[in-house]
């Protein structure tokens, strides 16, 4: 282990400790070495009176080497429901967030884990079954923020030999023998078959991961480079260019490193690369907590609660402001000679004569129609909105003020021909769209 190259040796290292073999190996190896450790150890109360059996050894190891311990509590299968994930992701979860605060907390630089190099090689075959793309299959690296691995050299096997060598004790974690989680089904059936075909599986391995990673970092600095271009971050929105999409070879690599870190599934980000190919624009796809919208200028991508608000807001004829949903002034006005009604888009200048009280602030539905300022026919807003290109989300993003069941205005775009202000009108109601 190349433990000086990744662990200041002048301050505390935070160490995750199991009780399993390989957590055994590294508090021993670290403690040994000289440095000064501090064990964690998670209780994730998933196997009974073996957790707490383990925490039990935990601590008493711990205690004989002289280290300090804190332990954490958790139900884990609660947080697992809470948060809809899978007991092996909530375990993760909940024990990174667990030592990130230690960290803080006690002012440690790292936390060290155990994961060896068969870890690294079942992480490879896991992530490939998940198509987490080229990032996925670079391997583990030693050091990942304020998390770092000392033992990534170093195989199972040789865990093994090093706590019989020092008589070690270490517990067996019972979960490890079924196949509930997925990377206990990688652990016993695919990596022993790979090493009965290459006795140096684990090394070439190694090898293999070394030279994705070095692929991988050749590919991410196009991309880098392609999003320093193309990607506009907008109002909580990312914009990615369609032109400059299109004008790449293939831009399916591109949308699927920019898009698969906010929980777009391969298969999705394939069939959004196919709308870009073939120019169809529209489509609407979804990630937990976001939605992507193929429009004909940029995907949009934003976050996405799963509803569209029907609600309704009343403007008094009395009223001077409206905060919410949106902020709008409000403002009655007599005419005098020299009045000019303004152009500007977010400022409606409307015949106050012609207006029902009290209006009404909504979003757009379909079957909406109004006569668009200067023409003498009516519209759909659907076709108004096709008209002035608005992408998916601007148009469901619009508000429109409505009177006695028309449309007055659609705010920030244009007023109705119905209630605009003419030479015969006496009192102009104004609304002011504002930024805040």
């Amino acid at each position: 282990m190349a433990v000086d190259k990744i662990i200041d040796k002048s301050r505390a290292v935070l160490v995750a400790i199991s009780g399993g073999a390989d957590s055994v190996c590294l508090l021993h190896k670290l403690v040994s070495e000289g440095y000064y450790c501090i064990g964690a150890h998670c209780n994730f109360h998933l196997r009974g009176a073996e957790s707490d059996s383990d925490e039990a050894f935990v601590r008493q190891f711990c205690d004989s080497l002289g280290v300090p311990l804190h332990v954490a509590q958790f139900d884990t299968k609660l947080y697992a429901q809470e948060h809809n994930v899978s007991i092996e992701m909530a375990a993760r979860d909940l024990r990174y967030e667990w030592f990130g605060r230690l960290l803080d907390k006690n002012n440690i630089p790292v936390v060290a884990v155990a994961h060896h190099s068969d870890d690294a090689a079942e992480t490879f075959f896991l992530n490939l079954s998940r198509g987490t793309g080229l990032r996925g299959l670079t391997g583990m690296k030693p050091t990942n923020g304020r998390i770092v691995r000392p033992m990534l050299s170093m195989t199972r096997q040789k865990v093994e030999l090093y706590c019989r060598a020092h008589k070690l004790k270490f517990v067996n974690d019972s979960t490890n023998a079924l196949d509930d989680f997925a990377r206990n089904k990688i652990r016993p059936h695919v990596i022993p078959q790979f090493k009965e075909i290459n006795p140096s599986f684990l090394a070439t391995m190694r090898a293999n991961m070394t030279h994705l990673a070095k692929v991988y970092d050749i590919f991410a600095k196009l991309v880098t480079e392609f999003a320093r271009r193309s990607v506009t971050e907008f109002d909580g929105q990312t914009l990615i260019s369609m032109e400059h999409l299109q004008r790449l070879p293939d831009a399916e690599p591109y949308i699927f490193e920019l898009l698969q870190p906010k929980g777009f599934t391969p298969d999705t980000i394939r069939k959004m690369s196919q709308c870009v190919s073939l120019s169809r624009w529209g489509r609407v796809f979804f990630a937990p907590g976001q939605r992507a919208v193929v429009d004909r200028f940029n995907i949009i991508v934003h976050p996405w609660d799963g509803s569209l608000s029907e609600d309704t807001y009343a403007i008094e004829h009395e009223q001077t402001e409206v905060f919410a949903p949106i902020h709008l002034s409000l403002r009655h006005i007599d005419i005098e000679p020299d009045y000019k009604v303004s152009k500007e888009q977010d400022t409606a200048h409307l015949d106050a004569s012609k207006l029902t009280f009290p209006l009404t602030l909504r979003h757009w539905q379909k079957g909406d129609t109004f006569r668009p300022l200067g023409m003498n026919g009516f519209k759909k807003l659907s076709d108004f909105f096709v008209d002035s290109k608005m992408s998916q989300p601007e148009k469901e993003n619009t508000w429109i003020v409505v009177s006695g069941g028309e449309v007055a205005w659609i705010v920030g775009r244009r007023i109705d021909d119905r209630f605009k202000v003419t030479d015969n009108s006496k009192e102009v109601l104004e609304i002011h769209l504002s930024d805040n």
